[in-house]
């Protein structure tokens, strides 16, 4: 329904036409109502202000070879079917890179939850921000297939050795795991705090 709109609206296609003839822009993918300002901030519906274009990110980006300094996709990949739709997705990142460009991305770290289900320790759950169970959360089990699920907005969970795996499937040779703020380009420590404690913070750099 996205590409169909997008196909019949001519805002649409002047603005992508602007867009693939500008150099070393910043993307914010999933940008979900945090937009960031000077950024093209992509997502799927534009019901946010400050949404650049309303995007399909599974399909092609609408941007030049080698145009962009810096993606960002925040809490976005977890949301991507990893078979069919993750290895297109992150080589259309590769292309649209420029060479020395960096993708961040950052996704529920998934090995994190699974040791502290396999520890039980409540120091574990407790650095997840899980220490107290929300009343609509009852186990420790309800809390993996939460985050790993979420009522089918989840579709895959990641640990550092599968999104590097994904990443060099992509054609990025330089894959780094990462930690709240701090990054390879400055301008991509702006991780939101509210996903601190249970994130896994990657990046690759073409």
């Amino acid at each position: 329904m996205r590409r169909i709109t997008n196909a019949l609206n001519p805002a649409f296609h002047l603005a992508t036409a602007r867009l693939r003839t500008q150099r070393d822009l910043s993307v914010n993918l999933g940008s979900g109502g945090k937009g960031r300002p000077g950024w093209v901030n992509v997502e799927l519906h534009p019901h946010h202000r400050d949404t650049t274009l309303a995007l399909d990110i599974r399909r092609q980006l609408p941007f030049a070879d080698g145009s962009i300094a810096r993606i960002l996709a925040e809490h976005v990949v977890e949301h991507v079917d990893f078979r069919h739709d993750v290895p297109k997705m992150v080589r259309d990142w590769y292309r649209v890179l420029r060479p020395g460009g960096v993708v961040r991305v950052i996704v529920p770290d998934a090995e994190r939850f699974l040791r502290a289900y396999a520890s039980g320790e409540p120091t574990e759950w407790e650095g997840l921000g899980w220490g107290v169970l929300p009343h609509d959360i009852h186990t420790r089990m309800h809390v993996l297939n939460h985050i790993f699920h979420q009522e089918g907005e989840h579709l895959f969970g990641y640990d550092f050795e599968t999104l590097k795996w994904v990443l060099r499937q992509a054609g990025f040779q330089e894959v780094v795991k990462m930690s709240f703020g701090k990054s390879l380009d400055p301008a991509l420590a702006i991780d939101q705090e509210n996903h601190r404690p249970y994130s896994l913070y990657v990046e690759a750099r073409k």
